[in-house]
Order: C-alpha cells, then structure tokens, then sequence
C-alpha cells in the first residue's frame, strides 16, 4: 500500500519520478483538471488547523475527478472528543474513503493510523515530527529555479526545533549533496542532533548576517510557532527573532528565491511580497500539482 508517512521513505529515483510527475500535472490543471479519480473519495482528517495543506489536498483530489469528506476541526468537533483513539478513527474513516490524508498534534499518528488502515494514509503533518507532503512540494518548487544537481546554498532561517517541514525536507535534500545546507536558529529553538551533520559540511548559526543573506541561493524562512511553546512568554522573547523586510531580501541575490511553508505571522514584512525573491505565494500553489501526484500515485492511477 502507498501510504506516505516520512520524508525517509522516498529514494532519489521516486523524488525524481513524482517531481516529473507533478509537472505532468500541472499541464492537467492548465486544462481543468482530470477525471482519473472520478469514483474515489477522499477523507481528510485534521486534528490541527490548516488552511493550505487541507484545501490544497482536497483541491487535489478534486481536480483529479474525485470527491472529498472533510473533519476540519477533528479536536471539537469528531469522535477524538469523547476518546476514540487514532486506530479506531483510521478503521472507520477507510470502510468510508479510499484514501486518508490526516494531520495530527501528535508525532507517530499518521503511522499508528497506517498500521490497522485498509486504505493508503497521507501524513498531512504530525505535531512537530514530519510534514513529507510539504518536503515535496518545497522541493518542486526548488527544481523551477535551480539544478539540484549543481551546487546550492540553502538556508532554514527561524524555528528549527519544531519545525517539521525543515525536518522533512532536511531529509529528502540528503540525496542531492552538492546542496550545502546551513541552519540558522536560536539557542533554544535549534536544530535537532537527528537533521545536523556536520561530517556532511552542515553548518549550525544563532544570528542571520549579510554575508549569508548575499550568498545564499534558496532561504527557507519558518514561524517560530506559538502553540509549541508551554510558556507563552518564552515564544514572546523568539518571536521576533529573525524578521524579513525589504532592506534583508534586497541584499539576497537577484536570483536567489526566499521560501517560507505559511502562514506568517511577522517574520516576512508584506513589503517584500512584491519583490523578485519572494516565492512563498507560488511555494503554495505548488502544493496541489504534487498533491494531485501523490494521490493518483497512491491510488494506483499512476505509475509508481
């Protein structure tokens, strides 16, 4: 079955198949979309908010002809209220669906769910563990601008610990290792041991300088996230460590593309939204052409 549940689960042959595959099928949503899924049923079950990545898979599978039931609020307004378990959730939600995207405020459900679903199971996110769905698209939207083969300078800027879609693609740009990758983070907020090699030239900073700004090709900006913190007053002081504004992304290269997986809170000024480096917006958007692939792929409508 062709759950996607990790960042590690994918070689470099499959990155490079579901990459193809999703510029395929950005051509199919330049003309409306397809009807390949047009008997499937998407279940999308979201313990934690999300606007992007729910509608974006549930755009998916609409555009590939199929149907969508959604638990938006799954914590207020399921079963998760009066106790039921992820396993029990999963069993019901596949004698619906055909298929399960779900997120989660805990790491290890999409998996747990996996194990008893008899349908495939989409991590759509889990807690502060991994976000593979979002790997994929923030390295589709790499591949429009660079060669991932040539050498690279990519930056995560902002929360590091928490960060599970620095986590996830910190995972998939293993495979391209002229990528240098440098991560840039508060004291308290830094990267997990497991994501930081420095034997494979990673570098690990507290304070965001020009000379990065200048050289780096890709920056991949992250919120430091509010609801990770027990201590309010702790996030207050990181919150504001790392900001964005116009002056920042003027001294990045005129090629260079700034990144951030959304929402923002105000480490990107709006100001810089209208600037050549910004790619945030499109990074979005990009979300379904992949998610589009994943699906079929997961579906079997595709080769996988």
């Amino acid at each position: 079955m062709h759950h996607v549940l990790s960042a590690q689960q994918f070689s470099k042959s499959e990155l490079l198949l579901i990459l193809k595959q999703a510029e395929e099928m950005e051509k199919v949503l330049a003309q409306g979309g397809t009807d390949i899924a047009h008997n499937k049923i998407l279940a999308t079950f979201f313990y934690e908010p999300s606007t992007r990545t729910r509608l974006s898979f549930e755009t998916a599978m609409l555009r590939l002809g199929g149907k969508v039931i959604s638990t938006p609020n799954a914590l207020a307004v399921s079963s998760v209220t009066k106790g039921e378990t992820v396993e029990d959730t999963a069993r019901i939600l596949s004698g619906f669906a055909d298929i399960i995207a779900m997120r989660s405020k805990e790491v290890g459900y999409a998996e747990r769910a996996a194990k008893v679903s008899s349908v495939p199971i989409l991590n759509a996110g889990d807690g502060p563990g991994e976000h593979p769905t979002q790997s994929l698209l923030d390295l589709f939207t790499i591949k429009k601008y660079f060669n991932l083969e040539k050498p690279l300078q990519l930056v995560f800027v902002g929360d590091m610990k928490y960060g599970r879609t620095v986590h996830s693609l910190e995972t998939i740009l293993r495979h391209f290792p002229n990528i240098a990758l440098t991560f840039i983070a508060p004291s308290s907020l830094e990267i997990p041991l497991k994501h930081f090699h420095p034997e494979k030239g990673d570098q690990k900073m507290t304070q965001l300088t020009d000379e990065i700004l200048e050289q780096s090709d890709v920056i991949y900006d992250t919120r430091v996230q509010e609801e990770r913190f027990e201590d309010r007053n702790e996030y207050l002081k990181l919150r504001d460590a790392f900001i964005f504004d116009e002056k920042k992304v003027a001294r990045m290269k005129k090629n260079a593309i700034l990144m951030h997986p959304l929402p923002r809170v105000n480490e990107i000024a709006s100001a810089v939204d209208g600037l050549p480096q910004a790619k945030y917006f499109e990074q979005a958007r990009n979300g379904v052409p992949v998610r589009m692939a994943l699906i079929a792929r997961a579906l079997k409508l595709i080769e996988t």
